[in-house]
């Protein structure tokens, strides 16, 4: 495992966004388009878990994304950041909900 200095994790802009809608990318297997509030900004981001997640399973809940990343297109659509998941070294990914109370824009750490 590399070994990273406390200050490169900084470089990492993440933060708790709402999925205000979720849908399925046509003519794909694994991708998702959620549209999230981040309080001062809403965005569109696309994740690969379509594949064992639904969309009914992102809406109206809170999740932590990476927002400072270069924005990359899938699929025709433009990502902008990245929703943090859990997975395993067989593949199966865990969605990791963030707790009614915190609000939205909340920065992780």
């Amino acid at each position: 495992m590399e070994l990273y200095d406390v200050n490169e994790f900084w470089k990492f802009d993440l933060r708790v966004g709402f999925v205000k809608k979720a849908e399925r990318l046509k003519r794909t297997r694994k991708l998702i388009k959620l549209e999230v509030d981040f309080g001062n900004e809403e965005r569109t981001i696309i994740s690969g878990v379509a594949d064992q997640y639904a969309p009914e399973d992102f809406e109206g809940k809170k999740f932590v994304f990476v927002l400072n990343l270069k924005p990359k297109k899938l699929s025709g659509v433009e990502s902008r950041g990245m929703l943090i998941v859990a997975e395993t070294e067989d593949g199966k990914v865990y969605l990791l909900p963030v707790p009614d109370e915190v609000p939205v824009g909340t920065r992780v750490w």
